[in-house]
């Protein structure tokens, strides 16, 4: 099982996505952000969806859940795959997407380290799209291949000042 928390701006209108009851146990990877992105060609998006826990984005091509959330099912496991994790891992991870919980409004985006993460990525997100030139050129493996890959002060470690979201899912998943 997978918890999502949207911002107000990607919730709004998605109402039949959204999850009555308490929040859900979750697995490794199970809380997960997402909010709308902004690109610099006129109309088009992407949704940046965050692991809590370890900071590894993954991005989708529109704005709305109901259109996102189905390419966000299929993209996690590529990423996985992309940086090398355990197959058995990645399978496992698969099949605790199969059920994605939308956490209602009150239940937002809580976490104000993934929101700060999330707005620097949005940024990052832009400088890509920007040097493509247009959205057809846009690679989104690239994009989230390089988001793997920024230092980040919020995965600080004893060893370090900052850590890699990449190095943080690989070390979950030789939990």
């Amino acid at each position: 099982m997978v918890l999502l928390r949207g911002t107000r701006r990607l919730l709004k209108g998605a109402s039949a996505l959204l999850s009555d009851g308490p929040l859900p146990e979750v697995g490794p990877l199970g809380t997960w952000y997402a909010n709308v992105v902004a690109l610099p060609y006129p109309g088009r998006s992407l949704v940046l969806f965050t692991a809590a826990d370890t900071m590894l984005s993954v991005v989708a091509s529109g704005r709305s859940l109901r259109t996102t959330l189905p390419v966000f099912r299929r993209r996690v496991p590529v990423l996985l795959l992309r940086l090398g994790l355990p197959g058995a891992w990645i399978q496992a991870r698969a099949d605790d997407l199969a059920d994605v919980h939308v956490a209602r409004a009150r239940a937002q985006t809580l976490d104000r380290t993934v929101l700060g993460t999330m707005t620097d990525a949005s940024y990052q997100i832009w400088a890509e799209a920007e040097a493509a030139g247009t959205f057809d050129r846009l690679d989104l493996d690239r994009v989230e291949d390089r988001l793997a890959q920024v230092p980040l002060g919020a995965l600080r470690s004893k060893r370090s000042s900052h850590g890699f979201p990449s190095d943080a899912v690989a070390e979950l998943a030789s939990t």
